[in-house]
């Protein structure tokens, strides 16, 4: 303590010595001391740097070459073309064969007759898909879906008559020929268990076909939600079954000429907010009655059952019922599940048409379509 307060009383001596000196002098004093505490500061970091270069320089490294690297230019070590070759065609190959049963997997469509037939529906026709028809379909579904307008019959019975897919329904008309001898009346609906099954395509194609035939036939659109009968036919959708069964329109209003003499057709008309009990009412009886009467054969060509109750109404009326599925695309569980909601409506369908059928080597069907094939070449 003694030594500190001495300290203390030489500091304060000095202090008292520069507070008496000038301004100009204690200025001076204050930078002299601030030169050399920063000299003394370089210093020090002066002699660390050279510690410092001098420890760098004193260590030893422990890496040295062994062998020098020998370069062989004969044969480069990568790419290894055949093994990249061989491994490539290994991977395609499994994607090839996952990529099927992906397929397959995902759609669970029918692809053969005997599918159709263990459910109890006998095949009146197959109907093959041809390039002539896939093509017709694309034109269709632009005309379907409001992106198009023709003023013409978009049929493929008069574009291409010799087609694989016309020559198989020249084949249902036969069938029919034969099916309708015992039926109760000339009405035939042809209907679907799902959008997309090639109803109105089967239906304006076998009308005209009929047609052909020297019969009288009157096609009537009954989808009069999303019917698009009278665009394939070429003509506007004024006045059709709708408001004929609403009791705006006469029968003979309703009724359009087709560009085939002896084919008729009703389109759909204006869609109502109630088409299933427009169904309902008598008059749809009495219009299938006169009809049946001055035709040689009625066509209704139904929405899908599964999707609304219409199919059944119309079935009723009419004595032959048969049932589109599409290759690829209907299930079998689907086609059963439509059966299934037929009978409980007390309509019994007498079979069904397989549509679009494309050529496989593992169905019994593609001897008559190499047949057909070879005659058209």
């Amino acid at each position: 303590m003694a030594q500190l307060g001495e300290l203390e009383g030489k500091k304060q001596e000095i202090n008292d010595r520069i507070g008496g000196l000038p301004q100009t002098q204690q200025q001076l004093l204050g930078l002299t001391r601030e030169v050399q505490v920063s000299t003394l500061t370089y210093t020090n970091l002066l002699n660390q740097a050279q510690q410092l270069d001098i420890a760098r320089a004193g260590t030893v490294g422990n890496a040295r070459v062994v062998d020098k690297s020998v370069v062989d230019v004969s044969q480069p070590i990568k790419p290894k073309r055949l093994q990249l070759l061989v491994i490539g065609t290994f991977l395609a190959g499994f994607l090839a064969v996952a990529w099927v049963f992906l397929r397959q997997m995902l759609n669970r469509g029918i692809e053969d007759v005997k599918q159709i037939e263990e459910l109890g529906l006998p095949v009146y026709a197959s109907i093959p898909m041809s390039d002539y028809q896939r093509d017709h379909e694309s034109n269709g579904r632009k005309l379907r879906n409001g992106n198009g307008r023709s003023n013409r019959p978009h049929l493929l019975a008069l574009d291409a008559p010799s087609d694989l897919a016309i020559e198989a329904i020249r084949s249902l008309r036969t069938s029919l020929h034969f099916a309708r001898l015992e039926a109760k009346n000339n009405i035939l609906m042809i209907c679907g268990s799902s959008p997309g099954a090639g109803k109105t395509f089967v239906s304006t194609n076998l009308a005209a076909v009929i047609t052909q035939g020297g019969q009288r036939v009157l096609l009537i659109d009954g989808d009069m939600r999303r019917g698009t009968l009278h665009r394939v036919m070429g003509h506007s959708n004024d006045n059709g079954l709708a408001d004929l069964l609403a009791g705006k329109i006469d029968l003979a209003t309703a009724t359009r000429a087709s560009a085939i003499d002896g084919l008729h057709f009703i389109p759909r008309g204006e869609a109502p907010p109630n088409p299933s009990e427009l169904l309902m009412r008598p008059n749809l009886a009495a219009l299938l009655q006169t009809t049946a009467q001055q035709y040689d054969l009625v066509i209704v060509d139904t929405p899908p059952i599964l999707a609304v109750t219409d199919a059944a109404i119309i079935g009723r009326h009419a004595a032959t019922s048969l049932m589109v599925a599409r290759f690829g695309l209907n299930p079998a569980k689907e086609l059963a599940l439509a059966k299934q909601r037929f009978e409980h409506n007390g309509i019994e369908l007498r079979g069904a048409i397989f549509n679009a059928v494309e050529r496989r080597h593992d169905t019994h069907y593609v001897y008559g379509y190499q047949y057909q094939g070879k005659t058209d070449a």
